[in-house]
């Protein structure tokens, strides 16, 4: 069992490398048939793929590489520090199932950013762009251009013109105005040095870096686009790749038709994300600043107010120094004083805080960073302000919908939420230790309650004076170190490798492109005849008929270019096409040997009976034997359509068999040895004639005097002859003809012969190489049959087609 399927698979694979090899042969075949084809397609395709790469603009590479370095964690900077150590609580929060973004990846997208593009832009001014024609391609002028277009108003939409330098180089014509997409016909004269108005915005005219060299009347091609639109285009050009996966480095790339526009590019990013960066950072201390600035305003103004409030005092009770006299009643409570004036003013910062976290209106801003004694809540504020440092970065690159944006505003929720509780509980008991302070106070004021009443309003007013100036010189401290923050701008970001890349142009890639028009000027053609044999509904080959039907094939007759004027008998004895009909003569004789009448037919004209039948009867006359061929197409008469004179049809019409047969014969008619019996004249009544036994007569006749007997009758499904015909052959050879019979007859023809309906037919194929002219067929002077024979007594139409170069 095992043996016999080892067997079956074996015999599958060699039937499959059999295919396989069958296949590449045909392959072959059609290339040696056609390989002029192949040559001129795979010329003109290689020629239009030269020509496409010449007429594209070279596209250089640059490159550059940055370092983002390890982040400073007090100065709210959002530069990630080195991957490998992306932080122990990003660890635990992947180990639980929580997935952590990369920080790295978030910087490689600002560096792409269309945000940074914009500042690029504005900085290089990219807005205006010239190139002008070299060879069959453009090429940019950029840092070359031979003038300079400075707007002064720009369009706010794309617009496309043309200059070209004047003669003597005192003004531009600026012509070929396209916007929005509608050409104006307008030329303008612009001298240089001066302003001129145009269609496309006003500009100022100067010359450029190679004005002096410049070819005159030399088209540029100026493009014009708003800053928006070319941010997006310069941002298709830009990428931003890490170098590997356990480096901070970032590689970035400009793809741009100016190698030095590529560099500069390049640069400019880097800057804009490095201003980027220092904007970030200091974005918390400037809050922070603000918010110092406003305090100390308000102080300012109540502490004048608390100075003015005491001058008055003095000066309205003659009052020199209170403390002096008041010294000796209020010495008791100096230290319930300063420890209720150090609680208060802790207790006003921590409420300046708590009404800052409260207010909706300050929801996106960075908390102050005040240092409140005791509170334990500067690492949270810290912590919250480069969050929102992050979240705001991240919502201007993307928007505020951004998923990312919303996780940080939930985060930022709750660790505000988590400051507000801790301030709220800080304030509670500041409030509470400084009611027990002025309590303790109020304790020790009573002790002096003899004391004037004019004493103890001044102790008072002192006490708020002091406790505003302690505010005070705390905010003026704090100001000054915000002032020092700011004064620090570096970045934790350095370029590690300047822009760098080739001179040879990355695109158009020409190898690529006439390796890609080679194959396909090679497959054009090959598909071409491969859609050709697919829509071909013809017979192509020997396998055709093999698969359709049961019939036997006698052979098979080669194309043959002289068909039209000579047979085989004019022939050198070796010639292809004598040999093949020779291969013919032996088949037959070896389908039965004592066969001598021999009929022709064929399913439709332009199959090539009557060549056949002219050089069948040549070869038997070359083997020494004699032959008849029978014109029994006596309705065209095609092999005796130019002799006039009596034929088969007289002898068919002799009732008293008076006519003898050897009187009608055309002795020698194509060689020696093979004589003709013509048709004759045409009856009215064909079918009839030949349904006579009559016919038998004159075969039994003509077998007495030749060899072979050759039957040349018409087609089989165009009128009945070769049906009624048929019975006298001993073998009726079937005609079909490659290229032009269709495959779906050849049912019908096996449905035939499994009915006995034809006498011992077998199949002649006839050129068999033809196919590889796709119907361009040279054998004989073309049927023409499509009989309309009409059968009213002498009525008999005969058809006006065209005469094709076929066999017939």
């Amino acid at each position: 069992m095992q043996q016999n399927i080892s067997t079956t698979i074996n015999n599958q694979e060699q039937e499959e490398n059999l295919q396989i090899i069958q296949i590449l042969k045909i392959c072959y075949r059609v290339f040696m048939a056609k390989w002029y084809w192949f040559i001129a397609s795979a010329l003109i395709c290689l020629a239009l793929g030269y020509l496409y790469q010449q007429r594209k603009m070279r596209v250089y590479q640059r490159q550059a590489v940055m370092l983002i370095e390890n982040a400073d964690a007090q100065g709210g900077s959002s530069i990630p520090s080195s991957r490998r150590g992306r932080g122990n609580m990003n660890s635990l929060l992947e180990l639980n199932g929580i997935s952590v973004g990369d920080n790295l990846k978030n910087e490689m997208f600002i560096l792409s950013s269309e945000r940074l593009m914009k500042r690029v832009v504005d900085t290089l001014g990219l807005c205006l762009d010239m190139n002008t024609k070299q060879a069959l391609h453009n090429v940019p002028l950029y840092k070359q251009e031979p003038i300079l277009l400075i707007p002064s108003e720009a369009a706010k939409t794309p617009v496309f013109f043309t200059i070209s330098i004047d003669e003597g180089g005192k003004s531009i014509t600026m012509k070929d105005f396209r916007i929005n997409n509608e050409m104006l016909k307008k030329t303008i004269k612009a001298p240089i040095g001066q302003t001129v108005k145009t269609p496309a915005g006003t500009y100022t005219v100067k010359p450029g870096p190679t004005f002096d060299e410049f070819q005159r009347n030399k088209d540029i091609e100026v493009t014009y686009f708003p800053t928006d639109i070319t941010a997006k285009i310069y941002k298709n050009g830009i990428s931003a790749t890490d170098y590997d996966k356990e480096s901070s480095l970032i590689v970035l790339t400009c793809q741009d038709t100016s190698p030095k526009r590529a560099e500069d590019i390049l640069n400019e990013v880097f800057k804009a994300y490095k201003l980027d960066v220092v904007d970030n950072k200091n974005r918390v201390a400037a809050n922070t600043a603000h918010f110092i600035e406003s305090r100390l305003n308000i102080i300012g103004d109540e502490l004048n107010e608390v100075e003015n409030r005491l001058a008055s005092f003095k000066q309205q009770n003659r009052i020199v120094d209170i403390r002096a006299n008041g010294a000796a009643y209020v010495s008791e409570n100096i230290a319930a004083r300063h420890q209720a004036i150090q609680l208060e003013t802790q207790l006003s910062v921590a409420r300046y805080l708590r009404d800052f976290l409260q207010s909706n209106s300050n929801a996106n801003e960075l908390i102050p960073a005040l240092d409140i004694e005791g509170a334990g809540v500067g690492q949270q504020i810290s912590a919250y302000n480069q969050l929102m440092n992050e979240r705001n970065k991240h919502a201007s690159n993307s928007s505020e919908n951004a998923p990312i944006v919303r996780e940080a505003d939930t985060r930022l929720a709750a660790m505000r939420s988590s400051i507000l509780s801790g301030v709220n509980s800080y304030v509670r008991q500041t409030e509470i230790e400084a009611a027990a302070a002025r309590n303790q106070e109020a304790l020790a004021n009573s002790q002096v309650s003899s004391a004037p009443i004019q004493e103890r309003l001044g102790l008072d007013i002192q006490r708020q004076q002091a406790l505003k100036e302690a505010l005070y010189t705390y905010l003026l401290n704090k100001r000054e170190e915000v002032t020092l923050q700011l004064a620090i701008n570096e970045a934790n970001v350095r370029m590690v490798e300047e822009p760098l890349g080739g001179n040879a142009p990355t695109s158009p890639k020409t190898r690529i492109i006439l390796l890609i028009s080679l194959l396909l000027g090679l497959a054009i053609p090959g598909v071409t005849i491969w859609l050709i044999t697919l829509f071909d509904v013809t017979i192509s080959h020997r396998g055709d008929v093999e698969a359709a039907t049961t019939i036997p094939i006698a052979g098979e007759l080669p194309h043959w270019d002289e068909a039209k004027n000579k047979t085989i008998a004019d022939c050198e004895p070796d010639a292809p096409i004598v040999e093949a009909f020779r291969l013919l003569r032996y088949s037959l004789n070896f389908m039965k040997q004592d066969a001598k009448v021999f009929v022709l037919t064929s399913s439709t004209p332009a199959h090539g009976k009557s060549f056949i039948s002219r050089n069948l009867s040549a070869i038997f006359a070359m083997a020494n034997k004699r032959v008849l061929l029978i014109d029994a197409d006596i309705r065209k008469r095609t092999l005796s359509r130019h002799i006039h004179r009596q034929g088969l049809t007289s002898l068919l019409s002799d009732e008293a068999r008076t006519l003898k047969l050897k009187d009608f014969i055309m002795h020698d008619f194509i060689c020696k040895d093979v004589d003709l019996l013509p048709a004759g004249i045409l009856p009215p009544n064909p079918a009839e004639l030949l349904m006579s036994e009559r016919l038998d007569d004159i075969i039994e006749e003509a077998k007495g005097l030749y060899d072979y007997i050759i039957v040349d009758t018409t087609p089989l499904l165009v009128v009945a002859d070769a049906n009624i015909v048929h019975r006298v052959a001993d073998l009726t050879l079937f005609i079909i003809r490659v290229g032009v019979q269709e495959k779906a007859f050849l049912p019908d023809l096996e449905k035939a012969y499994k009915e006995d309906k034809l006498h011992n037919p077998c199949i002649i194929l006839n050129d068999t190489n033809s196919k590889f002219q796709y119907g361009k067929y040279t054998y004989g002077h073309g049927y023409g049959y499509g009989y309309g024979y009409g059968y009213g007594y002498g009525n008999y139409k005969r058809d006006k087609m065209k005469e094709e170069e076929q066999k017939d």
